[in-house]
């Protein structure tokens, strides 16, 4: 017999084909919680630039609308009163709505009703490029489609937008919009009758006047409280490309986490029904707002000054509450901004973490966003821990406020 020939073995054993993808597993395990760590930095950072980026792109648009604030009817003794208007390109013509408040004031602030809730802040100026202060009537009205006469006519057009306001007589302020101009210094508001602006514009019907009239006869000739006219701009003027003269009403608000802006006056060749809501930074997330007075009050709410003297030009106090509008020269504003991305816990399974409060267990630090005026409570949203905050808070002069008609 012959003997067996050696036949070499070639290749792996179980045994370490079993060692190789442990070793690989291992491996594995290793790249995926650098990963995971990797992840969580980079979200984090990223969160934190884009609420960054957010927050500082809402400040700046609001801070932009509250400088030029008060602009055209900046006689101080005068603000206050309650406006009603009428626009046939809304759905609803009459405004403010039901239960809305409109009123001749450079800013307004709706406190919200809840420490959850954000507040509101309108804002509201003129654009007229001429005229900075009123004018008066110069003969009473006797009817409600009576038009007006004007002492002073200077800079008025047709298809400007003026203000009808008597001191004095508890009677609103009416918005009408001019379209026809006579030489005896007369403006009309007729609702139904076409024009054409001074440019060459033809319009159909004047959008801002009332069919029947304003409902309220304007007089006080030869008094002191005659009734002042304001002219708030026009709504073709210059025509295209440049952008017509509009004046500025806009509402901030919070609303999906988002500011949103709410603009009144919209130009007639614009899409949609007015007014347009639109958004101007995502994830943000509450807002607070405060009037800056100068009337020597000291509440504590002022820590930068240690002297308290009505009219100094310094800022004696911040409250919500409707100021004396001759007082007010400022305005504080807080947005606070989240990430985008939720963070995950610390621990698996555990609750979120990312911004504690000092309830959990252990108790962890009070990271909660805060301002001048105190803690934001974002409780609305029950994942609220889940994400980091920055806030940005500003106090803005109102210039055109101190730098008065009267």
């Amino acid at each position: 017999m012959r003997p067996l020939k050696h036949i070499s073995v070639r290749g792996f054993s179980m045994i370490e084909l079993m060692v190789a993808m442990l070793i690989g597993l291992i491996g594995i395990i290793i790249i995926f919680q650098v990963f995971e760590v990797s992840e969580g930095i980079k979200r984090t950072t990223t969160g934190g630039g884009d609420a960054q980026q957010n927050g500082a792109v809402a400040l700046y648009v609001i801070e932009h609308d509250v400088r030029n604030a008060g602009m055209g009817f900046n006689d101080t003794p005068f603000a206050g009163c309650n406006i009603v208007g009428y626009d046939s390109k809304r759905a609803v013509p009459d405004f403010p709505p039901l239960g809305e408040t409109m009123q001749l004031v450079p800013m307004l602030i709706t406190a919200g009703a809840a420490a959850t809730t954000p507040d509101k802040l309108t804002v509201f100026y003129g654009s007229h490029p001429l005229i900075a202060n009123a004018t008066a009537i110069a003969g009473d009205m006797t009817l409600a489609t009576s038009p007006v006469s004007l002492m002073n006519p200077y800079g008025f057009r047709k298809g400007d937008l003026i203000l009808l306001l008597e001191p004095g007589s508890g009677k609103n302020c009416s918005i009408m919009e001019v379209n026809l101009m006579s030489a005896s210094q007369t403006v009309n508001h007729d609702a139904d009758t076409p024009y054409m602006t001074d440019s060459g514009k033809a319009v159909p019907a004047a959008r801002f006047n009332k069919p029947g009239g304003l409902g309220v006869i304007y007089g006080g000739t030869g008094l002191a409280n005659v009734t002042r006219v304001f002219n708030l701009g026009n709504l073709y003027e210059p025509p295209p490309p440049a952008a017509p003269f509009l004046p500025v009403h806009n509402t901030y608000a919070i609303a999906n986490n988002s500011l949103t802006v709410t603009v009144l006056f919209v130009a007639t060749d614009a899409p949609g029904v007015p007014p347009l809501t639109n958004a101007v930074a995502d994830n943000i997330v509450h807002m607070r707002a405060q009037y800056g007075v100068d009337d020597g009050v000291n509440d504590g709410s002022v820590t930068f000054s240690a002297t308290f003297v009505a009219g100094d030009g310094i800022v004696d106090r911040f409250i919500r509450t409707t100021p004396p509008w001759a007082n007010v020269i400022a305005v504080r504003v807080t947005l606070v901004a989240r990430s985008a991305l939720a963070e995950k816990p610390t621990r698996v399974g555990g609750a979120c973490d990312a911004t504690t409060d000092g309830t959990e267990s252990p108790p962890g630090p009070d990271l909660r966003p805060k301002w001048s005026g105190g803690t934001f409570d974002l409780t609305a949203d029950p994942d609220w821990k889940c994400y980091r905050y920055r806030v940005f808070e500003t106090t803005i002069p109102l210039r055109n406020w101190i730098w008065r008609s009267s």
